[in-house]
């Protein structure tokens, strides 16, 4: 397995984690906490997909909770915190953190210099002050040593949007925080009510359900099947269909991989970035994996930025496939299982 340029940097300075008890987390990308010599580690998993790395660990050091609880911290005297490019998130969760540990306990977080690392650590310096340790071409170590206690109320973080009067609920780092995504506006533009009648439906990469309670509140008799992998949005999912009083099947679920029914249509609006880099990874294992999920005449339909083609996946997959709809910025596309 590939180690990641943030974990070479810690494995390089190894010497300052020898002695000390280390909760990993953060946006951890390889299986560092399995190399890295500690006295005692855990990690905690938010993202689903990340178990994939932790192969030869034993499960009860692995904790997956949307957020850092004191349970995990409970033997721990360390966080190694792992940056995500996305600010708002990264403040949210380390503040989190910081809240549970005590005096003299301490923070490293690790970034790459072109994730906006360096910004973050000024922009927030008055509520959350970090110490530059090391840096390298690529990345950079800082160091928050606890000195007081830092509050942190998780109902200050909430955000709800509202789609035609239906409250939808957000967390930082979620899809559709800042706002609701034009790319998902327009794939619902595509949902008309003739033609979802009864169906069964997959919302892989589920999000905020955003797509999921648009189908609902044009046929509620659909049944609703939300997947996906990061448990800050699956708990905000949840909290918004019971606002809403709207029922849905919810799956922790890495694409397909805790599906095991079959449905009338599945329905998507996929990234096509992995962390910094452009990749259509998800997008392709979405799309060719899907005949498995799909019933007999079974439709897929998901919404991609009108710069990338999917054509070719399509026309592997596919009896029939064909662009619904499009405009300057995306795509609808629609493939027809046999």
């Amino acid at each position: 397995m590939n180690i990641t340029n943030e974990s070479k940097l810690i494995l390089k300075n190894k010497n300052i984690f020898f002695k000390k008890k280390i909760l990993f987390s953060g946006n951890i990308q390889d299986s560092l906490p399995e190399i890295l010599k500690t006295k005692l580690s855990y990690i905690h998993i938010q993202k689903y997909h990340f178990l994939k790395y932790f192969l030869k660990t034993n499960k009860k050091k692995i904790f997956t909770n949307f957020l850092v609880t004191k349970k995990m911290l409970k033997n721990c005297n360390t966080v190694i915190y792992f940056f995500s490019k996305n600010k708002k998130e990264t403040f949210f969760q380390i503040k989190n953190i910081a809240s549970l540990l005590k005096k003299k306990e301490k923070i490293f977080l690790i970034g790459e210099n072109k994730s906006g690392i360096n910004s973050f650590v000024k922009y927030f310096k008055k509520e959350i002050f970090f110490e530059k340790i090391t840096y390298g071409r690529k990345c950079t170590l800082y160091i928050h040593n606890i000195k007081e206690k830092i509050s942190f109320e998780l109902n200050n973080f909430y955000k709800i949007h509202y789609w035609k009067k239906t409250p939808i609920i957000f967390l930082p780092g979620m899809f559709g925080y800042n706002k609701l995504d034009l790319g998902s506006k327009f794939l619902i533009s595509t949902f008309k009510k003739n033609k979802l009648f009864n169906k069964k439906v997959l919302d892989i990469g589920s999000g905020s359900g955003f797509l999921s309670i648009a189908i609902l509140k044009i046929m509620q008799k659909n049944k609703i099947t939300l997947s996906e992998s990061c448990l800050t949005s699956m708990k905000c999912c949840k909290k918004t269909f019971k606002l809403n009083n709207l029922y849905a099947n919810f799956k922790i679920s890495n694409i397909y991989s805790c599906i095991n029914k079959k449905f009338d249509l599945i329905i998507s609006n996929p990234p096509i970035h992995n962390n910094l880099k452009k990749s259509l990874k998800f997008i392709k294992k979405m799309i060719y994996q899907s005949r498995l999920y799909l019933k007999k005449k079974g439709e897929l339909r998901l919404v991609i930025n009108k710069s990338v083609s999917c054509n070719k996946y399509f026309i592997d997959n596919f009896y029939k496939f064909n662009i619904l709809k499009e405009n300057n910025f995306f795509k609808i596309y629609q493939g027809f299982k046999e």
